[in-house]
């Protein structure tokens, strides 16, 4: 930002400011403000010259960025038969965060979409979660809803039961869902 963009406005201020006073306590010495009706002509000319001044001056606003641009579709939906057989394969997990609450159940955020022309209805979550190495259970739990065509479920807190020992990684997976 350039140094006069800043001090412009400032200086407005101050010069506005001092014209505003002399409309109530005139300067005889100063024929410019000698009267209160010139000192309002100087303080409106002041003021909204001033207005104008910094808006002229102003830098202008950065152009918004490009809509983003619709990929061709990369490939053609999936046979209906396909999807009524194995939906599960159809539903593509993202942004999958599993936390634990109080009680120590295994909580998870994050994301479900649907990449097959058909609905999706309760896709079952199953994670397996693990301490290193050392595996500490598979908990899986059923998310209530239906993913439409296309579309895409956002879970939150979804309870999956408890761990069978301490973790602190897990991986995540749709195990089962209903094709509608």
């Amino acid at each position: 930002m350039h140094p006069a963009t800043i001090a412009l406005p400032l200086l407005w201020l101050v010069a506005s400011g001092t014209a505003f006073v002399f409309v109530f306590k005139p300067y005889p010495r100063w024929p410019l403000v000698a009267t209160p009706a010139r000192a309002v002509a100087v303080f409106l000319a002041s003021f909204l010259g001033g207005a104008v001044l910094v808006a002229v001056t102003r830098p202008k606003d950065e152009a918004p960025p490009p809509a983003p641009r619709l990929a061709p579709a990369a490939r053609a939906l999936p046979d209906p038969a396909q999807v009524r057989a194995h939906p599960e394969r159809f539903v593509v997990l993202d942004r999958v965060t599993a936390f634990r609450n109080k009680a120590g159940d295994v909580l998870v955020t994050g994301g479900a979409t649907n990449v097959s022309g058909l609905a999706i209805a309760e896709p079952r979550l199953s994670c397996q979660m693990a301490k290193g190495r050392a595996k500490a259970g598979t908990v899986s739990a059923v998310a209530p809803g239906t993913i439409p065509p296309g579309g895409k479920m956002i879970f939150a807190a979804l309870n999956l039961g408890q761990a069978e020992g301490p973790w602190d990684r897990w991986t995540c997976q749709v195990a089962g869902a209903r094709a509608s």
